[in-house]
Order: structure tokens, then sequence, then C-alpha cells
């Protein structure tokens, strides 16, 4: 990891190059004719960009980091630097398009892998000096969809395909969101999540846990029942060849993006502030489960109400589950690859990302989908499975007073 003191000169850096881009996009605005009738805009627009990112400069020089305006602009430099970010590649894109210049749409590839680790400085400088836990959760839940946007903004009007595909499904956001996230949660005391399975979880749970990922992938995918006595008995195992590739790249990032955020950030940060709470695991498992799904309301965009309550419900259940299955087999790599399985499998059978109005026997189904949820989710944390997931928590550090098996290593 780099010193404190080297991520501050990256800071710097970072902050002379935008000035000096914000200069040469004012000039340009005057100097090419079909962008002169924003010229106006730009006046107004750039200017205010070259104020907020020089208020950068004070992550550089806090001398007395407990006082209340210092925490204040944690959390604002958090929001501004994104935000900036943001605004120059939309002016950037603008420029893109308007040149044409196959040699400078060849410069976003070195330029799209230096934006995956731009704003480590923000988190090691701003996220990780907020020492809230509220803070921090809302904080990662309110920025996290804005860095996975940003990469999308790079190539709005650019080519070649598969780099705009890249970042048009989001991959090179969610793996932005995930380097920037790792430099945060260090700096608040977190390991890095568990990609091996735990030396102490049982084959024979293992390949129940594969079962179940199995079943309810399938079942969610290509199952068309329309009434209880169809359930066993109607399939659809036709998948979409249209936008297969986007499809497969939208399931991976919602795999990578959803669980780093919420079975790594967040269910690690609510293991750590439950820590001496008698139930621990069950009110961190279940409030996982419960932010998960409430992020699912911005589906509201696309979607009509009913299915989306719907779909925030089942992911919720859903949660509950992934953050089981993460505690009990210690391997992100399963959360990561179950998640985005069930994403692109739903996206290829149905064609599209969003839901239509629920049927009557939808609902009733969601019924079964959620007992069955909770039900394995209670399984995976209870009787001997439990003492997996304590020893599990005791290496990362997040178990309670009790520690495994009951004893008490405090």
């Amino acid at each position: 990891m780099l010193s404190e003191q080297a991520i501050k000169r990256w800071h710097l850096g970072q902050i002379i190059v935008q000035e000096i881009l914000i200069i040469m996009a004012l000039v340009l605005f005057f100097k090419i004719k079909p962008l002169a009738k924003s010229k106006i805009g730009a006046m107004v627009v750039l200017p205010v960009l070259f104020i907020l990112i020089l208020l950068q400069l004070t992550l550089l020089h806090e001398k007395h980091p407990v006082r209340k305006l210092v925490q204040f602009n944690h959390y604002f430099q958090a929001a501004n630097i994104q935000i900036c970010f943001l605004v120059l590649l939309t002016i950037g894109a603008s420029f893109i398009k308007v040149l044409n210049t196959k040699n400078l749409i060849w410069l976003l590839i070195p330029l799209t892998l230096y934006e995956l680790v731009m704003l480590v400085p923000m988190a090691e400088l701003a996220w990780g000096k907020i020492s809230s836990v509220i803070g921090q959760i809302i904080t990662l839940l309110l920025f996290s969809s804005l860095i996975v946007a940003i990469l999308e903004m790079l190539t709005m009007y650019s080519y070649p395909s598969w780099l705009q595909m890249l970042n048009k499904t989001e991959i090179t956001g969610a793996i932005c969101f995930v380097i920037t996230s790792v430099v945060a949660m260090n700096k608040w005391g977190y390991q890095t999540p568990g990609l091996r399975l735990s030396s102490k979880a049982k084959y024979a749970v293992l390949g129940f846990i594969a079962l179940f990922i199995i079943i309810d992938c399938l079942f969610n995918a290509f199952n068309v029942a329309d009434n209880w006595g169809q359930l066993l008995t109607s399939w659809d195992f036709q998948i979409t060849t249209k936008h297969i590739i986007k499809f497969i790249c939208e399931g991976i990032a919602a795999g990578i993006a959803e669980e780093w955020l919420m079975r790594f950030c967040v269910l690690n940060i609510l293991l750590k502030t439950f820590k001496n709470a008698q139930h621990q695991i069950l009110w961190s498992v279940v409030l996982d489960g419960i932010i998960f799904g409430a992020l699912h309301i911005v589906n509201l965009i696309e979607q009509p109400i009913p299915a989306t309550i719907l779909q925030m419900i089942n992911a919720s259940v859903a949660g509950i589950t992934f953050a089981a299955i993460y505690l009990y087999t210690g391997s992100f790599f399963i959360n990561m690859g179950y998640h985005a399985v069930f994403d692109i499998l739903a996206f290829l059978a149905s064609g599209t990302m969003t839901m239509t109005n629920p049927t009557v026997f939808e609902w009733q189904y969601l019924i079964l989908t959620t007992l069955a949820y909770l039900a394995f989710s209670f399984f995976l944390l209870s009787g001997k499975r439990k003492n997996v997931v304590e020893y599990n928590m005791e290496q990362w550090g997040l178990a309670d007073n009790y520690g495994v098996y009951g004893l008490n290593f405090k």
C-alpha cells in the first residue's frame, strides 16, 4: 500500500491536471465552431468546476481532524471529487464526439485503465477519514452508483465497441468501485474479503449450497409456471441471442459491484457495529438484506411499482441468503458467481433486465421463495454450521465477545 504522503502527492497531481484541462476546455469552446453555441454555459460551468477542484486542496492540510467543519469536509469532498470527474468526462465525451479523431479515441484505452484507480486518493483522504458507522454506510450506498456510472460517461460516443461495451455495462465502473472501497475499508480497519473456502466448511454442506444455488438459478430463469400445478412441469429453456454479450456483462457487473458493496462493505461494517450485541450475526445479516432490497427501489425508473415492490422483497430475503452463504463458506467468489449467474440466466431467458406487472401466482410464489431463502439461511447460521461462521468471523476480526464455540477469546 502507498503511504498517505504518496497518495497526497497523487491527489495534488490530479488536481493540477484537472485544472489545466478546464482551462484548455474553456479555450476550445471558443475555438471549435460546433461547440461555440455552448460557450455561455461553459463560461458558467467551467469556472465553478475550477473552484470546486481547487477546494479539494483542503484534504492535503488538515491540522484539526476532529473539528466538525473538517469532518463535514470529508463528506463534501467524497461527493465533490466524484462529481468533478463526472462533469469533466461528460465534457470530454462531447469533445470526442465533435472532433471524431481516431487517435484521440484510442487514448481512451490507457485513460480507462487509469480511471480504474483514479479515486484511490478520495478513498484514502476523504472516505477513509469518516469515522461514523452510519456515515460510512451512507457514503458507500450513495456514491457507489456514481462511481459505477463515471466510466460509462467516458465512452458515451466512442469506439472501439468492446471498450464501449465494458463501460456501458458498468464492468469497469464495478472494478473501480472495488479498488476504491478496498482502500477505504482498509483505512477503516477492515480486512479484504476471504476468497478461499473456509478450512472448517463441511463438504456435505457445501454440496447442499451448490444444489440450492443451481435450483434457485434454474427456477428463477426458466420456470414459466402460472399456477401451482405447473410448478415442476412447466419449463422453457430457450434463451435470447440478442444482446447476449451485453446481458452477460451486465450480470458480471452486478455480481461484482453489488456483492462487493453489500456482502463485503456493508455486512462487515454491520458485523463490527453489532460486535458486542447478543445477536450480532442475526442483526447484521437481516439489516444487510433489508438494505439490499431497499436499493432496488431505483428500478422504479424503468418498471411498474408492483414489480419493483416484489423485486425489493425478493432481493431482501435473497440478500440474507447471500450473506449467510458468504459467512459460512468464507469465499467471496461463490457469492459473486452465484449473483452473476442468477442475473445472467434471468436476462437471457427473459430478454430484458426489467420486470412487468406480477401476476397473482407470482405474488403467491414470492411467499414460497421467501420461506425457502429464510429457511436455508437459518440452516447455514445455526447448529454446527454456526461454529464455522464464528470461526470465519474470528479470522476476519469480526467475532463477538464469545468467540468460536462459545469460548471467550478476548
